[in-house]
């Protein structure tokens, strides 16, 4: 084992002048490098400087076609002149030049509604497409009384109060609704307070009454037999029935009041203002007259009465016959 490691790695080894030949190799490498550098000094500088200069012009080269290619980017236009004109024409106007358009709505008391009042760029100006288009368009003059809402929507008059009140630095919201049966279509106002014209200085909120249309839908009769007169008088009244009692004598005070038959009979389409005859059990001391007519009407108080508060209201009934 020794002699082999002897042989191998010993003063004479073979591995050891295989390593000697290898380094020495390196350094007369680096030997003949350093005297060519030596020799070569000026020669390696200007190679250098010229590879250099190569790179930078061919960099100024690339940065100057792309300058140019970005800078072509869209074509140029002018800029017309749409001040003074309706919005929508401005519109068209603009887009034919392929501009987008930025609007700023604003109140001028001396500039109709929708009428362009200013644009920046201004007129002549020659710009690329695809340019913004500033226009500053009138909302028409300050509102400073309260406008006639008749035959507009809820929505419509919740949105026009948010528009025009929130922009004068005044919140007037919607107070008290009142829906009413009416001729007028469904869902539109037909009376308001305050009314129009009014200063909006001291108004905070608006009633309306609303049409709930002409309510003339049929429904098809229940069986009410057993039930009592009163409750049923009163889901009468909010299909618009006209109620006909007829008092039948009875001797049972658990039957007092009681329906004891109907006419039409169940399932019979009936229709506002149409008559329901009902007979009812009473008993002899509560009979006053053989025939007796009711019905229940509802009344819409006026928007301006205060929700909660206690009011006197005078009805006059004028008996038809």
């Amino acid at each position: 084992m020794k002699d082999t490691i002897k042989r191998l790695y010993g003063k004479n080894g073979i591995k050891r002048k295989l390593l000697n030949r290898v380094f020495s190799g390196f350094g007369n490498f680096f030997q003949l490098f350093k005297d060519y550098v030596t020799t070569h000094t000026a020669i390696i500088i200007r190679n250098v400087i010229i590879i250099l200069l190569l790179f930078s012009i061919v960099s100024v080269g690339v940065s100057f076609i792309v300058f140019i290619t970005f800078r072509r980017g869209k074509p140029e236009v002018s800029v017309p002149n749409v001040a003074g004109r309706e919005l929508i024409d401005g519109l068209i106007e603009l887009q034919k030049k392929k501009l987008y358009v930025v609007i700023d709505p604003r109140y001028f008391s001396n500039y109709p509604k929708n009428i362009i009042v200013e644009q920046e760029p201004k007129p002549g100006s020659i710009v690329r497409e695809g340019r913004e288009v500033n226009l500053i368009v009138s909302k028409g003059p300050i509102i400073s009384i309260v406008e006639d809402y008749k035959g507009k929507t809820l929505a419509y008059v919740r949105n026009r109060l948010e528009e025009i009140f929130s922009f004068q630095g005044k919140t007037i919201e919607i107070g008290n609704i009142t829906y009413v049966s009416s001729d007028a279509p469904k869902g539109t106002v037909v009376g308001q307070y305050p009314p129009p014209n009014t200063p909006i200085g001291s108004v905070d909120k608006i009633d309306l009454i609303i049409s709930r249309g002409n309510e003339s839908e049929s429904f098809y009769l229940k069986n009410y037999v057993g039930k009592d007169i009163n409750d049923v008088m009163q889901k009468m009244a909010l299909r618009g029935v006209l109620i006909h009692v007829i008092p039948e004598n009875i001797e049972d005070p658990q039957k007092n009041g009681i329906i004891l038959s109907q006419e039409p009979e169940k399932g019979t389409l009936v229709k506002r203002n149409e008559t329901v005859t009902f007979h009812v059990g009473y008993l002899p001391s509560e009979v006053q007259t053989d025939k007796l007519y009711a019905r229940v009407v509802n009344f819409d108080l006026p928007p301006n009465i205060e929700s909660g508060k206690e009011v006197n209201v005078r009805i006059l009934v004028k008996d038809k016959a």
